[in-house]
């Protein structure tokens, strides 16, 4: 890290620049607004203010392309800073509210007329229904709703999710994306942009020369991992890059990106992926995690996804060349391998398939009673 000046602190390798607030002082970047009043971190193309949202001065009317955020849940998560600050999560529910109106409004202000918003919340146990309550503080703000997206983050044992269903519910395995726009008749979206292929190839041509599809309003997208801290990141409630990333792609012609409540940093680490310029406000900033998640963004590379139904051909062709061939399979020496080997036959009977390969399978599987030992695999 070099000083530039006294005030000024500039990293080249990472190409990250620290500016802290100084009464008038004025950014050397003309695609911000003049006057700032908070300390700004500038990492690439992505600008943090540490400062609150709820009065966005340093930014200009009709800025702003796209935004994606998800708000405090008010719920006593812990929200707090590298000096130990924290915001409050516990607010009367009028408060609350209020304060995200507030927020929404001047996101309102900063939104160019074709500017697409998009909120991410989930319910919980104790306040169903607050979803849909931040969605109309949005509504009240100016925002016009055009559809709600869910965000899948597990079903059928891929994804990670908290358990905390009981014996009263069943667990939340999903969240809100409410999609708002500024002005109907301005924006534009690219639904194919973040498309998936045809399952059904014989489709190509039929609705489009191009083997992309919409991808719906029901959206799949898993942390990268699933325990312990690599999961929270050093915050109580991050979302996975993967979600940013699409809804930054989804939308046609895009320069600048804002996130509300930027949190680790995510949405930036997403905007810095597709080469955008970012912009996140962060009242109580864990300053090193932020540098650290938007740089990785320079590395992310979104994963194709695996259509279900290909997934199911895959399995049967692969069992069909193996049911002809000569290999003669080993017989699992330890437990793993006999887990192993029992996921391969669960999931080829769920197929319902029936071939050689699979009646070897039983057989590798079938236990003697006297010894407990495997039986020795006749071919």
């Amino acid at each position: 890290m070099k000083k530039i000046s006294n005030i000024f602190s500039f990293n080249l390798e990472q190409n990250t620049l620290f500016i802290p607030f100084m009464k008038n002082n004025r950014s050397r970047n003309p695609s911000f607004s003049k006057k700032m009043k908070s300390d700004l971190l500038k990492i690439g193309s992505q600008s943090v203010y540490f400062s609150s949202s709820e009065t966005m001065v340093e930014l200009e009317d009709n800025y702003v392309d796209v935004i994606v955020t998800s708000p405090p849940y008010n719920r006593g998560k812990n929200y707090s800073s590298d000096n130990n600050e924290s915001h409050n999560d516990n607010l009367p529910e009028p408060d609350y509210l209020l304060f995200l109106e507030n927020v929404w409004r001047e996101c309102l202000r900063i939104g160019k007329d074709k500017c697409v918003f998009y909120l991410n919340i989930g319910d919980s146990a104790p306040d169903q229904g607050i979803s849909e309550k931040v969605a109309n503080s949005a509504i009240k703000a100016g925002w016009k709703r055009i559809q709600d997206i869910i965000w899948v983050k597990s079903i059928y044992g891929k994804g990670h999710y908290t358990p905390s269903g009981g014996n009263k519910r069943f667990n939340n395995t999903w969240e809100h994306i409410f999609l708002f726009v500024k002005n109907k008749k301005k924006y534009v979206l690219d639904p194919k942009a973040i498309g998936i292929p045809y399952a059904d190839k014989s489709n190509v041509g039929r609705y489009g020369d191009s083997d992309m599809r919409d991808p719906g309003n029901v959206w799949h997208i898993v942390y990268e991992k699933t325990t312990g801290a690599t999961v929270k990141k050093g915050h109580d409630a991050p979302f996975p890059i993967g979600l940013p990333y699409k809804c930054i792609k989804s939308v046609l012609d895009v320069e600048v990106v804002l996130d509300p409540f930027l949190g680790t940093g995510t949405t930036l680490a997403a905007s810095e992926a597709l080469g955008m310029n970012g912009i996140g406000y962060e009242k109580y900033p864990k300053v090193e995690l932020i540098k650290k998640t938007i740089l990785n963004g320079r590395k992310y590379k979104p994963k194709s996804t695996v259509l279900i139904p290909h997934l199911t051909q895959t399995i049967q062709y692969l069992d069909n060349i193996l049911s002809k061939s000569n290999i003669r399979m080993s017989i699992p020496k330890t437990k793993k391998d006999i887990e192993k080997l029992k996921i391969v036959n669960d999931t080829i009977e769920k197929l319902e398939i029936e071939s050689k390969l699979s009646k070897n399978i039983k057989k590798l599987l079938k236990l003697d009673k006297t010894t407990g030992k495997i039986d020795k695999f006749i071919k």
